[in-house]
């Protein structure tokens, strides 16, 4: 089976990829103007996890930008009468520039990644360690999630930099191209990285739940008279905890596509494929916004 990219026109493309990060805004407004409606002064971690939702945001938005700035390039020559003369879908001598711009982009898409994941976890983490009894074993999962978050986005930024020998290689249209994004080896070991990333920071809510609902039990033993104590997990703490599962689910389901993608096309010479990545990159971006 050989698989062939889908097929979007290029004006169409644009406006998905604005509408997806538009999409992205709402709950983002939504979070800041629940925010100001509220009276009582907000912990450190609702601070830090907002920055970085801001800047999840705003690096999705350049990447949409570059991917705009690309598309219009090609939609130009579009109907060059000499499609022969053109490499990928440019003229050669503005083929190289493209390139090397579009290698510059995949660094935002995991800068708005791993900070939607930071803001998740950070949130979680506020969520985990309020109260004046935490149990050390949640210090220690939070710690371990932090630093194998931290050390997944470092890995995706090496096999940015490093896979390809020398780095030009990623956009010398006059010799051997090579990308990161896709070889399937390493694609293999990005998408395995970023999944088990998503899965060790699910465990967070779920975490929460469970603690929460012991200390629910502990105040109802302690307090039978005590009707609705504060630990109460209630509707919409249970909705939220779903919506995100399923978001981060939505956002593993994008992930897994891409390396499908990749692993259909690793043995057609210069297969075209950049509509199908780029799309499920944005589907990527924006469930991990939505999650936040």
């Amino acid at each position: 089976m050989v698989y062939h990219d889908v097929d979007i026109p290029l004006p169409a493309f644009i406006a998905i990829d604005w509408t997806g990060m538009t999409l992205a805004l709402l709950p983002i407004i939504l979070r800041f103007w629940l925010r100001y409606k509220e009276s009582e002064r907000h912990p450190w971690t609702r601070n830090v996890s907002d920055a970085l939702v801001v800047l999840s945001w705003l690096s999705g938005i350049v990447l949409v930008s570059i991917n705009a700035w690309k598309n219009t390039l090609r939609y130009r020559y579009i109907h060059d009468p000499h499609p022969e003369q053109l490499y990928y879908m440019v003229p050669k001598p503005q083929s190289a520039h493209l390139l090397y711009v579009s290698w510059v982009s995949l660094f935002f898409i995991y800068i708005s990644l791993w900070a939607a994941k930071f803001a998740l976890l950070v949130f979680f983490a506020g969520v985990l360690l309020h109260g004046s009894a935490v149990r050390g074993w949640i210090r220690v999962v939070l710690a371990g999630c932090t630093v194998f978050t931290a050390a997944t986005f470092c890995l995706h930024i090496a096999l940015l930099t490093a896979w390809c020998r020398p780095v030009s290689s990623n956009w010398d249209i006059e010799g051997h191209l090579c990308s990161a994004v896709h070889d399937i080896n390493s694609v293999t070991i990005s998408t395995v990285a970023n999944i088990a990333t998503d899965l060790a920071i699910l465990s967070l809510p779920l975490i929460a739940l469970f603690t929460k609902s012991r200390e629910r039990r502990r105040v109802l033993t302690t307090s039978p008279l005590l009707e609705q104590p504060a630990a109460v997990i209630g509707r919409p703490e249970m909705t939220g905890v779903a919506f995100v599962i399923a978001m981060s689910a939505l956002s593993i389901t994008a992930a897994l596509a891409r390396f499908v993608t990749l692993k259909l096309v690793q043995n057609v010479p210069r297969a075209n494929i950049t509509h199908t990545i780029d799309v499920w990159a944005l589907v990527e971006i924006v469930a991990s916004l939505m999650a936040d």
